[in-house]
């Protein structure tokens, strides 16, 4: 998790800035476009954006629970099904960059989840990614619901935040929710 994240009895997401009570999306990652990022039009590659963005989804469910040592102790994971970038906006040489990140909805055996890219010194959203992942048994290889309780309770409050927020402009999924 970042040095930004919130989890346990502070408010998931509070570390976008908003006023303490109100929703807002969880700041999964803070950094700049670095030299290594550029290609030959001298603005970040798009390998960079999804660098970031893997980055910014692995800090997400890192809030609710889901990391290295949950793998290794449980042999459950998450396996993403389905990925969707719009690249809106090019990033710059030096830009600070923000991810802020949505669990939209959840079910406790797929989460559908929503990243924004932002220029922070321009104030501009760059890109964005809508996903979907599945809980996996990794013994049996197949989809099962989440059954520990502190990831499922975590995992339910951010969704339950995060439904109060206004559906982010770009999701193009409303659908997930009907799948079996």
């Amino acid at each position: 998790m970042n040095d930004e994240g919130a989890v346990g009895d502070e408010v998931l997401g509070a570390n976008a800035g908003a006023a303490e009570d109100a929703p807002r999306p969880y700041v999964s990652f803070r950094g700049k476009v670095e030299p290594h990022w550029l290609d030959v039009n001298r603005h970040m590659n798009v390998s960079w954006y999804d660098h970031v963005f893997d980055i910014a989804e692995s800090d997400l469910f890192e809030v609710f629970g889901i990391h290295d040592e949950y793998i290794r102790r449980t042999s459950y994971s998450f396996f993403r099904l389905e990925k969707s970038v719009r690249y809106e906006r090019e990033l710059m040489p030096d830009a600070r960059l923000e991810a802020r990140s949505v669990v939209l909805w959840t079910d406790l055996k797929r989460v559908h989840h929503f990243h924004e890219l932002w220029n922070v010194d321009r104030n501009y959203r760059a890109a964005s990614v809508e996903g979907l992942s599945i809980h996996v048994d990794l013994r049996l290889r197949k989809a099962a619901r989440i059954v520990e309780r502190d990831v499922a309770d975590l995992l339910t409050r951010l969704s339950h935040e995060h439904a109060r927020l206004p559906w982010p402009k770009g999701v193009v999924r409303r659908d997930f929710r009907t799948r079996t």
